[in-house]
């Protein structure tokens, strides 16, 4: 009779469910000291993971990270034991030795700790993505990829992160932020024109006041939902800067896109009002 808690049979290699952990203040175990365990070390302290290495030996690139990162690394300077696995979240094993990483892999699993093989990826329950980020005004938009080919999986990541560099669309946030954000743009009209950074930011907006005629394109692809304003007849100029510390004070993310030479007065207009905003310098008017 099969236990109700028998542990089921291994997932094949590629079948998983993507997820994000919490590692800030838990234990890493790192069985093995070489260079592949100290760049996934790295990444590991990056989540704020407290590491313990395992290992008999050091690489060069280990013993320097052990050295920078203080009491955040824990070296162990033996063979891995059972022991070793009492008080770890999850374990990385890269000894150079299969026969070993099959062991810790083995209890891991009985143990019922997430465990990453780097010699053998099938061998373990867990696998770290490659990873990179996109900066928004609201925090960063983390992308991972994991195709099981980890040089494929970077250079995927890259061309997604360029991609959203250069078509920023979906970056804007959902969750309303407690403290809101403000740009000043310089625009000339001319979407084409506009560097990356801006872009980023107006697909990043809640909020976008327009002061002269931005280009259609560009507004047609803003989400529905984005509240745009034009300074014109209906909204001064003071209007329009009180309005943009409004909706910052609300929380929102506003960019203000003005002609690249009116950047200077609508600057002054905002630090009157107390508003922390960022500038981002434009085409100047009939420059080709």
């Amino acid at each position: 009779m099969t236990s109700a808690l028998a542990s089921p049979a291994p997932a094949p290699a590629l079948d998983g469910l993507p997820l994000t952990v919490g590692l800030s203040a838990r234990e890493v175990l790192l069985v093995g000291g070489g260079p592949v365990s100290a760049r996934r070390a790295r990444t590991f302290l990056e989540a704020g993971a407290l590491v313990r290495v395992v290992a008999p030996e050091l690489a060069p690139e280990m013993e320097s990270l052990a050295a920078r990162a203080g009491g955040a690394v824990v070296v162990v300077p033996r063979a891995f034991t059972p022991d070793d696995l009492d008080t770890p979240w999850m374990v990385h094993v890269a000894t150079g030795d299969p026969e070993v990483d099959a062991e810790v892999a083995a209890l891991c699993e009985r143990q019922r700790i997430w465990c990453v093989t780097a010699g053998d990826a099938a061998l373990g329950s867990a696998r770290v993505p490659a990873r990179t980020a996109v900066s928004t005004p609201s925090g960063p938009v983390r992308i991972a990829v994991d195709s099981g080919d980890p040089r494929r999986s970077v250079r995927v990541g890259r061309h997604v992160a360029r991609s959203l560099a250069t078509e920023p669309a979906g970056l804007r946030a959902r969750r309303r932020e407690d403290v809101g954000w403000a740009a000043l743009v310089g625009d000339c009209g001319d979407g084409d024109l506009l560097t990356i950074r801006a872009r980023r930011l107006i697909h990043a907006a809640d909020v976008l006041v327009v002061d002269g005629a931005a280009d259609p394109g560009l507004l047609g692809e803003l989400d529905d939902d984005v509240e745009v304003a034009e300074v014109g007849p209906s909204l001064s100029a003071d209007q329009a800067t009180a309005l943009v510390a409004a909706r910052t004070a609300a929380g929102n993310g506003v960019v203000r896109l003005v002609p690249a030479t009116a950047l200077a007065p609508a600057s002054r207009a905002l630090e009157a009002r107390g508003v922390a905003f960022q500038v981002v310098p434009g085409v100047v008017d009939g420059a080709a």
